[in-house]
Order: structure tokens, then sequence, then C-alpha cells
């Protein structure tokens, strides 16, 4: 069993893809932390992002591995635990340049293809897991939200894990994001075919995840 969940910053997928997939017994595969651990390791390693040739080689030498953990996917870049540096404010606003570079979606998206073949049956969440990661997969799940209820979203979470935090910072962050993942040459963010589009704006997580596991229900 394969199920995507697609959509913008702060829209839910990773909140929901956890839940869900706990609700089913399933593993959840964290794509999106694939992009951010190269990202973050460019910069430890002081990297120009705008480097197509150096950061492809970040990609290419990254040694990744994500494992389940009480709160969430455990994730090791070159055998250190990096969960929370990878969702840092700096992180998520320059992550933008691993997405965007070709060659390194092609790498990146050939280690989540792996991932996904050792898993077996899992959730996956990102931005172009039902279009062209894994677009035979069971179920596909759009989801979104306003902008600036997504804001709110991605803010209480710095917020909560003790990140200073400013929210129009964080909502202009979106706003970039938004148009670099619809707008970029490769792989942009769209709808895929045959995916169930919720609109996340006025529900809670727990809504949203028992209206996904609805679906899911219905096709197996």
């Amino acid at each position: 069993m394969i199920i995507t969940i697609d959509g913008p910053a702060g829209s839910g997928k990773s909140t929901t893809a956890r839940n869900l997939a706990e609700k089913l017994n399933i593993s959840y595969l964290d794509t999106g932390a694939t992009y951010r651990a190269v990202t973050l390791r460019a910069l430890q390693n002081g990297v120009d992002l705008a480097d197509e040739a150096a950061l492809l080689k970040q990609a290419q030498q990254i040694d990744l591995k994500m494992t389940p953990g009480a709160n969430g996917v455990v994730v090791e870049m070159d055998s250190h635990d990096v969960s929370e540096d990878i969702r840092s404010e700096e992180v998520s606003r320059d992550v933008r340049y691993a997405a965007n570079t070709p060659v390194v979606r092609e790498v990146l998206v050939d280690l989540q293809r792996k991932m996904g073949r050792q898993l077996g049956s899992f959730v996956t969440e990102g931005r172009d897991q039902g279009t062209v990661v894994f677009p035979n997969a069971d179920v596909k799940f759009y989801l979104d939200a306003d902008t600036d209820e997504r804001a709110k979203r991605r803010h209480k979470e710095q917020t909560t894990r003790g990140t200073d935090a400013d929210y129009d910072s964080v909502r202009e962050s979106i706003i970039k994001r938004d148009e670099s993942d619809k707008n970029r040459a490769v792989a942009p963010l769209r709808i895929p075919e045959g995916a169930v589009i919720v609109d996340t704006t006025a529900m809670t997580p727990e809504q949203v995840t028992e209206k996904l596991l609805a679906c899911v229900k219905e096709n197996f």
C-alpha cells in the first residue's frame, strides 16, 4: 500500500502523514527531510547554495538514515541526529535551492524510491510524491490551506521547538516557497491526477487524519 500526500508548506502534510501511517500501522516516509538534510549539510560546510555542482556533491556524499521515533521520524545525517536542526527557519528558507536543482532532485528522488522499496507499505508526503516520485500510488491526497493559517501553524511549530521565529518572516518565507515550488522547472507543485483534495484551513489535525483514513478504507 502506497499513499501519497502532496501540498504546500504548512498545509498539514507531515502531521497527517505520521498520524495516518500510525492508524494504518504502516511506515511514514518523510521525503522532505532529504532536501532539508542536504541543505543543512551545505550550510554547515559553507557551500554556496547557488552553486549547483557543489550542492550536487553534498547530495551525493550524504549518509542519510530515517527511523521511527517517539516524536516522529529520527533523521540521522552522517551519523548525527539532525531531526531538529533540519526544521530551523534558516533551513526552511534555503531548502528551495536543493528543491529547485534538477541534478540534486534526481539523486534524492532515487534515494526516496529506494527507501520506499525497503519499507514496502508506507505513507509519504512532499510536493511531488503523487506526480513524480510515486505516480502509481494506490491513494493520492492533496492538502491545502490559506496562507495566513499555514503561516500560523509553521510559526507555532517553530516557537514550540524553542526557535525565536518572527511571524511576518515565517509568512514571507511561506509565500516565497509557494512561488518557488509552483514555478520551478522540474517537478513543480501540482495536484496529482486522481488525488483527493482536502482544504485543512478550518480542520484540526485529528479531523484531517480521520477524513483521509475514511478515504483509504473506501479503496481497500
